[in-house]
């Protein structure tokens, strides 16, 4: 693949991932706090999307932003581009590992750790 179609393609998939975490805000906002039946839903319905496309999009981006790495020089600007990077999907990770754990808790009615959890993602 081309450096321009990689680099579209790498834009594609960070815009798409952004786009996700915005929804997911979204769903979050409407659901959490409206009662168990509601949170389960929540929790079933993030992980799907974090499962099925945040995670894959994610990948993705790292994939393709480490095969664009290989032709440019690594600069100050650069350089600080991939801190924040590498602290977005660590953060990200960290996330989908706190929405999976919440997700058995609410599926085992342990409420909770369920706050617990969702406290910690939340923060």
């Amino acid at each position: 693949m081309n450096l321009a179609a990689l680099t579209a393609l790498h834009a594609l998939m960070a815009g798409g991932w952004i786009a996700c975490v915005l929804t997911e805000a979204l769903f979050e906002r409407a659901l959490l706090g409206k009662g168990r039946e509601q949170e389960l839903i929540l929790a079933r319905l993030h992980w799907k999307v974090d499962k099925l496309v945040e995670g894959p999009l994610l990948v993705g981006m790292v994939l393709s932003g480490g095969a664009i790495l290989h032709h440019w020089p690594i600069d100050n600007l650069l350089a600080a581009k991939l801190a924040f990077a590498g602290v977005a999907i660590a953060a990200n990770i960290w996330c989908i590992w706190l929405v999976w754990l919440r997700l058995g808790h609410a599926e085992n009615g342990r409420w909770e750790d369920f706050a617990r959890v969702d406290h910690s993602q939340h923060k």
